[in-house]
This record gives C-alpha cells, sequence and structure tokens, in this order.
C-alpha cells in the first residue's frame, strides 16, 4: 500500500493548528497539553500517530482520542505502534512484550490476567478483538499523511516521490530530519525523538526546525526517553510557529545558583553508546566515544561493561546546566554520586546535588 492510497488534504491557512506526536498512552499527558496550549473548537488539531503503546493508559487514551475524533476540527495520521492490534497474533509478540509495554499490557490488567492464562497467544489475540475489534478498524482506516497548504503531516517520512512512498515507510522511516525531501513544503514527523539529532552538542527535546531542509522534528521522546516530553507544534493562523511541552518529571526548588564559565557539551544518543575506558574514577570518567573518537567525561554510573568493553547504559550528556538561586528545574536521574541529571525547559545536563532542595 502506497502513501497515496491513504491520503487526505486539508486547509488550514488561518486558523491555529496544534500538532502533537507520539502521544504512546498517556491520556493525562495528553490532556494537560491540550489545556496548557488553550485548544479549543476554533483551532485545528492533529494527531501524529502513536497514541498507544509504550505508556501506562493505552485504552484510555485511545478511547479519549477517537472521542475527540468525532469533532469536525480534529485530525489524526496512523503510526506504526497504532498497528499493535493488527499484529495481536503475530510470532513476535510476546518477546516484544518482555521489554515493552503494549496495549496487550493494559488490557491483561484491566481484566486481571496474564499471557499464561490463555491456552495459547490466539486465544489472548481473540479475546483482546472481541473488546476492542472496532478500534482496530478505526486505527487502520486513519490516513498516513494529511497535506495542507504549507505542510505535510505524516507519522516518520516520506521518499522523493512522496505519493509512491510505502505505507511501511511513511511508519517507520528512521533519522527523517536529516533527510532532503522534493516537496516545496514543510514536513512535520514524529516517530524518531528529536532529542537524537544533536545539534551543537546538546541533549534537548525540544522541537527542531530546519528551515533549509524544510523538516519539522516534534517527537519529545516520552515515554521513550528518560529524560522525555510531550511537545505540541503550534502554527499560528498568520503562519507563524511555536512550541509548548509538557512533562511528567518531578520538580525541585534552586537553592544555590550555579555556572559554568566555560564547556563544550558532547551528547551521545542511541544507538551510538559505544566507549573506551581505562581508569574509572567514583564521580566522573575520562572515555573516548568509539564512534566518533571524541574525548569526554561520563558520570560513572552511566558506564556499563568490563574487561575492556564498555558502553554507556543510555543517552548521555556531559553538559553541566547553569541555574540561578530561586528557580525551579525537573529532575531526571537523582541516583548518582554527587550530581543530580536535570531538565531546565527542554534542555538536559547536570548539576551539583547541593544546590537543589530535594
Amino acid at each position: 500500500m502506497k502513501l497515496k492510497d491513504k491520503y487526505m488534504q486539508l486547509a488550514i491557512r488561518g486558523r491555529r493548528t496544534i500538532v502533537i506526536s507520539d502521544i504512546h498512552g498517556e491520556k493525562a499527558l495528553f490532556q494537560q497539553l491540550l489545556d496548557q496550549v488553550g485548544f479549543s473548537a476554533d483551532d485545528i488539531l492533529i494527531i501524529g500517530g502513536d497514541i498507544i503503546d509504550k505508556g501506562q493508559d493505552s485504552i484510555g487514551t485511545m478511547h479519549y482520542v477517537f472521542e475527540l475524533l468525532k469533532q469536525p476540527n480534529v485530525h489524526m495520521i496512523e503510526g506504526n505502534c497504532d498497528r499493535i492490534l493488527e499484529e495481536l497474533y503475530e510470532d513476535w509478540l510476546y518477546d516484544y512484550m518482555a521489554y515493552r509495554r503494549t496495549f496487550v499490557h493494559d488490557y491483561l490488567e484491566k481484566v486481571g490476567r496474564t499471557p499464561a492464562d490463555y491456552p495459547s497467544q490466539q486465544q489472548l489475540a481473540d479475546d483482546i478483538l472481541a473488546h476492542y475489534g472496532h478500534y482496530r478498524e478505526q486505527l487502520a482506516a486513519l490516513p498516513t499523511a494529511i497535506e495542507t497548504e504549507d505542510f505535510l503531516f505524516v507519522h516518520a517520512g516520506v521518499d522523493d516521490d512522496y505519493l509512491e512512498t510505502d505505507r511501511e515507510r511513511a511508519l517507520s522511516m528512521p533519522n527523517f530530519y536529516k533527510r532532503h525531501h522534493q516537496l516545496d513544503k514543510y514536513i512535520v514527523v514524529g516517530h524518531y525523538p528529536a532529542c537524537n539529532y544533536v545539534e551543537g552538542g546538546l541533549f534537548s527535546h525540544a522541537v527542531k526546525i530546519n528551515d533549509t531542509r524544510k523538516v519539522i522534528a516534534i517527537d519529545g521522546g516520552n515515554q521513550v526517553k528518560p529524560s522525555g516530553q510531550l511537545n505540541a507544534l503550534i502554527i499560528e493562523a498568520d503562519g507563524s510557529l511555536k512550541s509548548e511541552f509538557v512533562d511528567a518529571h518531578p520538580e525541585a526548588l534552586v537553592i544555590q545558583s550555579f555556572e559554568v564559565s566555560y564547556q563544550t557539551p558532547h551528547t551521545f544518543t542511541y544507538p551510538e553508546f559505544d566507549i573506551m575506558v581505562e581508569e574509572i574514577d567514583p564521580y566522573f570518567t575520562l572515555a573516548v566515544h568509539s564512534q566518533s573518537g571524541t574525548e569526554f567525561m561520563v558520570k560513572t554510573e552511566y558506564i556499563q561493561g568490563d574487561c575492556g568493553h564498555y558502553r554507556l547504559k543510555d543517552d548521555y550528556t556531559d553538559l553541566f546546566l547553569d541555574v540561578e538561586v530561586g528557580k525551579r528545574v525537573k529532575v531526571v536521574d537523582d541516583t548518582c554520586l554527587g550530581y543530580i541529571l536535570i531538565k531546565k525547559g527542554s534542555l538536559v545536563g547536570w548539576v551539583p546535588e547541593e544546590v537543589l532542595a530535594h
């Protein structure tokens, strides 16, 4: 199936348009973001796919989204995770469920059962579809892309001849933000967290806009990255762009200002985690990033491995953030010796533990 087979055109000029992607089963966070941006019947809302899986309330999120879709100003394109109800009979499902929360987990919790309570995967799938099969049909009927006067909204990306893009590629193409395309309008994608597109060495979950390539990446890493957030791209009625976000990280009060006079930040994201290390330090260890040859200091708790084979345990930044007494920041990781990983806005970095009340 091609993109042209599941394709919608929509006029949005002159109306504020809110675009939110990769909600991943976080209904409360989605509702919080809609409230924060002041979504109303005067706006257009475009949901960029992946409303379910990974988060804690896929069923509730799906119910809520399909209620919203009854409104004429709300539209949605499909995402790769939204196909889970089409994939319940696939051989790989149980293996995938072993390391990633899915719609199936939500269902099993709702009915108080486990996969072991079903004689076969087929019977589990039959049971789920007996209750939610109508949603499978509604999800399958969603367009793969929505094209407007100045934008194309698609979950992951398109090929040069965009209408001929295979549905699978449109839903799962990686790294589209780094690609060039042939359209004379902006392409707005989710799917791949924007923080993976490191700019200036910074680890940021903010919406990224490249005016040269005319690509906008809006996935804030919600439920995929430990420091992730849910982003909204806002296209104002006059065509100008801005963004807002929400996250669920706890707040902390800055009780002591902290400022770094000079630093050259480095950020390394999935999957390039291999590093070389010689002597381990209790606080920060000097390392060399294997793929780039970059030398940097890594918080020692973020090193995995031994006997000369080391890797970062997750996405990592060595940035220290300036903070001002009396301000509030979000805490991402307070389990490390002497330092806390925080977010200031969408930006992730370290501060000494003594500067926060926590």
